[in-house]
């Protein structure tokens, strides 16, 4: 017979960590599951340690990989993994004990093909932290509604504080392993498009018929401020707006209709003013930072998308934010970036 969920455990440079989400998940009260532990070429002791605990527990399974990314190792993952249902899990987070048995039987039950939850967000030392977390009620989407689900991942609607409405990661979802299977669905390369998670999961609402949110929150997301600041590339700009003519797209093939694209271009502003915030924060010299800056503010696409959108809607300080970023006013942005 087959495992009830298959873990996928992506593993990169998590020596520190890997030990406390393993620990996690073999000792989950839903026994009947398996774990599959994804070595992405990992410079560090992650490739022993994930031999190691292969020998421990029967129930874990190794896959030693060339480098290649999240997407591609989740996808490798997939390819190996038999449960009825399938999860994902960062390897330097952890969950609660009852996570997956809670998750599986919300889905038994209601004859769900997805199971979301959302984050419980800690430090690096996991140490709770008070945060704004997105938070559902306990609640049944069918197959008419599942389009509100799919435009409430990509970004909220303008006047929302909230970026979006629905928790995008993977990490904190529940799939239906022959629903992937069966219409074929992996992964992109964050390499290559960002956001892999979300476009993941687009595909997979579009052949869903029943979606279950739980207001419980199971997952321990590391939340480390250094690590996003020093995850600043010169090509970011460029990524996000392959992301941004792709979800165009894709929002049209689904026949998300206007509000959809709406939605798309309220998700490339906040990607724009993330990535100018980091240009500021970052370690690169006046010179660099003031041409990466000009770049950005006098980009055809990002002006585009300004007069096609509903700006009056928007909260004050993206408003202001969107406008010096238009208008070129880096000392503004610097400003509103320390802010």
């Amino acid at each position: 017979m087959n495992p009830k969920v298959s873990i996928i455990v992506p593993c990169w440079g998590v020596e520190k960590y890997l030990d406390q989400c393993v620990e996690s998940l073999i000792n989950q009260t839903l026994k009947d599951i398996e774990i599959i532990l994804v070595d992405d070429e990992s410079p560090d002791r992650v490739p022993e340690m994930c031999d190691e605990w292969a020998n421990r527990d029967s129930r874990i399974k190794v896959i030693h990989k060339k480098n290649e990314g999240l997407g591609m190792a989740c996808n490798s993952g997939i390819e190996i993994a038999t449960g009825d249902y399938i999860a994902f899990c960062d390897s330097d987070d952890w969950v609660d004990l009852d996570t997956y048995e809670v998750m599986y039987n919300s889905a038994i039950e209601n004859h769900a093909d997805m199971i979301l939850t959302s984050f419980k967000y800690v430090d690096m030392d996991g140490n709770p932290l008070h945060n704004k977390s997105l938070t559902y009620k306990d609640c049944c989407y069918f197959t008419d509604e599942i389009k509100y689900i799919m435009k409430g991942m990509i970004a909220s609607v303008p006047s929302d504080n909230n970026e979006r409405q629905f928790q995008v990661s993977a990490k904190v979802t529940l799939y239906r392993r022959a629903l992937i299977e069966t219409n074929v669905l992996r992964f992109v390369s964050e390499r290559i498009i960002p956001s892999e998670d979300l476009l993941f999961n687009l595909d997979y609402l579009s052949y869903s018929q029943k979606v279950i949110t739980l207001s419980q929150k199971f997952y321990n997301y590391r939340y480390n401020p250094i690590s996003i600041t020093h995850k600043f590339k010169k090509d970011s700009f460029l990524i996000s707006k392959n992301l941004f003519y792709y979800l165009e797209k894709k929002v049209s093939s689904l026949q998300l209709g206007e509000d959809g694209l709406t939605r798309v271009r309220r998700m490339f502003i906040a990607m724009t003013r993330a990535y100018v915030m980091l240009i500021i924060k970052s370690d690169e010299s006046v010179s660099t930072k003031k041409k990466l800056l000009n770049e950005i503010c006098k980009d055809k696409t990002l002006k585009e998308v300004e007069l096609g959108y509903p700006t009056k809607l928007m909260p004050f300080k993206h408003r202001i934010f969107l406008w010096a970023t238009t208008h070129n006013l880096q000392l503004i942005l610097k400003l509103l970036t320390r802010r």
